[in-house]
């Protein structure tokens, strides 16, 4: 192959997007809001996120659940990652997903900080689950964003209200309380969890509440169609439901 094809087929690769296996360094180096210097809104190469509203406010990340075997999405066999105009898109397959595939497409608010984010299943097996979990509000600035997993020493005092398939958490000194709203998809299993027990979703899902760093775990069928998640701070223009989040990624995204 010439020097000048190779040239191409780089270009080609750069612009198709960016192709990760399990292993591939998964800091938190991509901005999908705010800014390189004062990001509100971090990405993983895989899908795993952390907010900044300017303090640590929490991590969300994702795996999948077939029957008693369980990955996060970092060990699955094929992510690739798209980044166009501020958005994301991850595709992911694995041999638990057998010919199927799950995209996952993330666009940030409009009229908040945070995101709503689309999971859309093609082919899949029966008996898949979507496995989530939400945490390490920690309420300090970190020094390296770039270095801001699901710590347990994050999660002390973090407070969980759970309606439905909405959560509240609050987090911070009682004179300076915060708050972070989500939204996920209706009939998840929620269960308040142990950050310190994190070496597979199933394990971190079935870990228990008796711990000193609490975080919110859920699972949710994996379908043939499209589930929804979204993490916002309210106010006066954003205080979302499950309904309203299909129109609502439809015109973020």
């Amino acid at each position: 192959m010439s020097k000048l094809n190779k040239t191409i087929l780089a270009v080609l690769f750069i612009f198709a997007g960016i192709h990760v296996y399990a292993g591939e360094g998964n800091k938190f180096s991509i901005v999908l809001s705010g800014t390189q210097a004062a990001p509100r809104v971090l990405a993983c190469k895989t899908p795993e996120f952390s907010f900044h509203f300017p303090q640590m406010a929490g991590n969300f990340k994702l795996g999948i659940i077939s029957g008693q075997k369980s990955l996060w999405c970092s060990e699955l066999k094929s992510v690739k990652l798209q980044k166009k105009d501020g958005k994301l898109i991850y595709t992911i397959e694995d041999n638990l997903l057998k010919e199927g595939k799950v995209t996952l497409r993330i666009a940030k608010l409009t009229d908040s900080d945070g995101f709503v984010m689309e999971v859309e299943g093609t082919n899949l097996p029966t008996g898949i689950d979507l496995f989530w979990s939400f945490g390490g509000s920690y309420a300090k600035v970190l020094s390296d964003k770039t270095d801001s997993g699901l710590k347990p020493e994050y999660c002390k005092d973090n407070v969980f209200s759970v309606e439905g398939n909405a959560f509240t958490v609050y987090y911070g000194e009682s004179l300076d309380l915060k708050v972070v709203q989500a939204v996920v998809p209706d009939e998840s299993d929620i269960h308040l969890s142990d950050a310190h027990k994190q070496t597979s979703p199933l394990a971190f899902h079935q870990s228990g509440k008796k711990t000193d760093a609490p975080a919110l775990t859920g699972t949710t069928k994996l379908i043939n169609g499209k589930l929804y998640f979204c993490f916002y701070l309210q106010n006066a223009k954003a205080d979302y439901n499950s309904f309203m989040l299909p129109e609502l990624f439809k015109k973020e995204f």
